[in-house]
């Protein structure tokens, strides 16, 4: 093999090495293969490397699923028909180990149950409680995962007691002041405008003037609206008050 050749056979034994690696496959001895073998070789190569990226990509993928899962706050589970576990964030293994290894609660076994029935028509969407010793009771979404095969139930909980609203977001979202987004968080959690005066040592008029800067940059006009829209725009990013 001429040093021309040669030279395409570092190439390629670079590309074997970067494809396949050298823990599990064998080393390739580039000077012992002649042309035909390179010719022969490369597009096994190519398409090692084209699967090589291509899993890459569905990892990373999955790894930023998994991280808005958890940066939302819930624990998702998916199920089979026999309540089998399919899947599961690691809030959904603490879930399941704690609470559904043993003994599924009978509402919950309708629900997946019947939102798997409706595979094939109008998907159903079930919502329930599930009771927990001590603690507030968790708020179950279950709905239809129809891509699987076959047809599995998405599980998603979440403990209604840890839904905040987070004050980065709402300043980020809506150019707020800090004294406006702790106004508007504290509305949106149910407090009264004299609950926000005197929890903040300011006067009722001051929290009134805020809240009056917040409906003009949020081109809202009545507390009603403003609580809607701070629930539909920022429940899932309390992570950030972290």
């Amino acid at each position: 093999m001429g040093t021309g050749s040669a030279d395409v056979g570092k190439l390629i034994a670079a590309l074997y090495e970067t494809a396949c690696g050298t823990d599990n496959w064998p080393q390739l001895d580039s000077a012992a293969l002649n042309s035909r073998q390179w010719q022969e070789l490369l597009p096994h190569l190519q398409r090692a490397l084209c699967l090589q990226q291509r899993l890459r990509e569905a990892q990373l993928a999955s790894r930023c699923a998994l991280a808005a899962l958890d940066a939302m706050g819930a624990a998702v589970l998916v199920l089979d028909a026999g309540l089998g576990l399919r899947f599961a964030t690691p809030a959904g293994h603490a879930l399941h180990a704690a609470q559904l290894a043993h003994a599924v609660p009978p509402a919950l076994v309708r629900a997946v149950r019947l939102v798997i029935a409706s595979a094939g028509g109008a998907p159903q969407c079930q919502s329930l409680r599930l009771a927990r010793k001590q603690q507030t009771p968790l708020a179950l979404t279950v709905t239809l995962l129809a891509a699987c095969q076959p047809p599995c139930a998405l599980l998603i909980a979440r403990d209604p007691t840890q839904a905040s609203t987070s004050v980065p977001a709402l300043r980020q979202l809506f150019d707020l002041t800090q004294a406006e987004a702790l106004v508007g968080k504290e509305l949106a959690q149910g407090a009264t405008i004299e609950e926000i005066a005197a929890r903040s040592g300011i006067s009722v008029n001051t929290v009134k003037t805020h809240l009056h800067h917040t409906y003009l940059k949020t081109d809202t006009r009545r507390q009603g609206e403003l609580i809607a829209l701070i629930h539909g725009a920022t429940a899932h990013l309390a992570v950030l008050d972290a």
